[in-house]
């Protein structure tokens, strides 16, 4: 059985950097990201083994990411199966822009860049399937690979399955090899029979998605702006400025906005604890320590010191 992770004695400034820690160690590069400004909080307990890692993951709202360069530091072919027990979650891959609901099974691509967000908090089972079998079969299928299976039908017995395997933790690795190709062979049939709920997602809502994470991977770059990501995405000025006002924002407000939340987080995050304000600020992309200052108090209503000082009376 693998490690368990909880932040029952770690400083509410130092949980955002030990939930990272606790991702990487427990399943592969992936990018957890905190979606608002509250203190962090979260747990992963292990219930497996190591031919079927098995964990509950619970936590306070938050996204994660598998992204093009995770993918390239470690890949092995794996994917996770992950029950979701409580509040909804929104799942990208394959270009499909899916909602997970309670009793529904997300199914992961660990190969594919990937994407979830818990507006609500994160509270499922992950299980991490080797998966040879279930990628031969996906691959067969016509059209793109399922990122849901809904809890009805086919569907329902690999949740029910999924679901009753955390109950046997003790005698976990007396069945674990049974339980890895059941729960794959459940999942064959599931993809099979059973009709996600997706969400439409247009091609505007694709590019939109395109542009926000080019934007994420080069907000360290000072000549980040609208000429930039139309020559680096090849897309009109126009259309860039159509797909980001139909989002409700515009360029200039978006990398602004991308900018402060990620200097914001780095002052919350102990790894960063020596770090001077004005690298972090240049790490963001802001062309000076004033510059960056002013942005960050019509934003959050104080300086970025007054946030790093908050954490670090935590301690």
């Amino acid at each position: 059985m693998g490690a368990s992770w909880n932040m029952q004695d770690v400083a509410p400034a130092d949980r955002f950097a030990y939930w990272r820690e606790a991702v990487l160690q427990t399943y592969l590069p992936l990018e957890p990201e905190r979606i608002t400004p509250d203190d962090f909080d979260g747990a992963i307990t292990s219930i497996g083994s190591s031919a079927l890692p098995l964990s509950r993951v619970q936590s306070v709202p938050n996204a994660i990411r598998r992204t093009r360069k995770g993918i390239g530091s470690f890949q092995d072919g794996s994917f996770f199966a992950n029950l979701q027990i409580s509040g909804d979650a929104v799942v990208e891959q394959h270009g499909q822009r899916t909602l997970a609901r309670p009793g529904d099974i997300v199914l992961l691509d660990t190969n594919e860049p990937f994407a979830m967000r818990f507006e609500q908090g994160c509270d499922l089972i992950c299980a991490t399937i080797p998966g040879a079998r279930l990628r031969r079969h996906l691959q067969q299928m016509a059209g793109r690979p399922p990122n849901v299976i809904a809890g009805r039908g086919a569907g329902r017995l690999a949740s029910a399955y999924l679901g009753a395997l955390r109950n046997i933790p003790d005698d976990f690795a007396l069945v674990d090899d049974l339980a890895v190709n059941q729960l794959e062979s459940r999942l064959i049939r599931a993809t099979a029979i059973n009709v996600p709920a997706v969400v439409p997602v247009s091609q505007r809502e694709v590019l939109l998605r395109q542009i926000q994470t080019f934007i994420l991977d080069e907000l360290h770059n000072p000549q980040l702006s609208a000429k930039y990501i139309c020559r680096q995405l090849n897309i009109s000025r126009s259309h860039l400025f159509a797909v980001l006002a139909d989002a409700g924002t515009t360029v200039a407000a978006h990398i602004r906005d991308a900018r402060l939340r990620q200097s914001l987080s780095q002052l919350r995050d102990a790894r960063f604890a020596d770090l001077p304000i004005g690298e972090i600020a240049l790490r963001a992309g802001f062309s000076s320590h004033e510059s960056f200052s002013r942005a960050f108090r019509r934003a959050y209503g104080a300086p970025p010191g007054a946030f790093r000082a908050a954490g670090d009376e935590t301690h």
